[in-house]
């Protein structure tokens, strides 16, 4: 079959094929992680101001002040220096309010 006849009788090209190597596979899923993990963290961020702001009132300078604890907090979570456990027990420690995850 000519490729005129394949393409009246819808006869699909073969899709290409890439050959990449484990250490290219690895960093492609790496970017995948790192930047789903930074969307994550803004939206994560960004409920919270949003609520500060609408409910109590926050200005700017105490939203950016609460934005560089958060910030200082998650590297802090990120080099493995506190837990989601430490977290969670020092704000129920500290304030009777228990952070549960559904």
């Amino acid at each position: 079959m000519n490729r005129k006849e394949k393409r009246k009788h819808g006869v699909k090209q073969k899709t290409p094929t890439y050959n990449l190597s484990k250490d290219q596979i690895e960093a492609i899923k790496q970017k995948a992680v790192t930047e789903a993990s930074e969307q994550a963290f803004i939206l994560l961020l960004g409920i919270p101001l949003i609520v500060m702001r609408d409910e109590f009132g926050f200005g700017k300078k105490r939203l950016e002040r609460f934005i560089d604890r958060a910030v200082d907090q998650y590297d802090s979570f990120d080099k493995g220096y506190i837990t989601l456990d430490d977290l969670t027990n020092t704000i129920f420690e500290e304030t009777g309010v228990k952070v549960v995850q559904n």
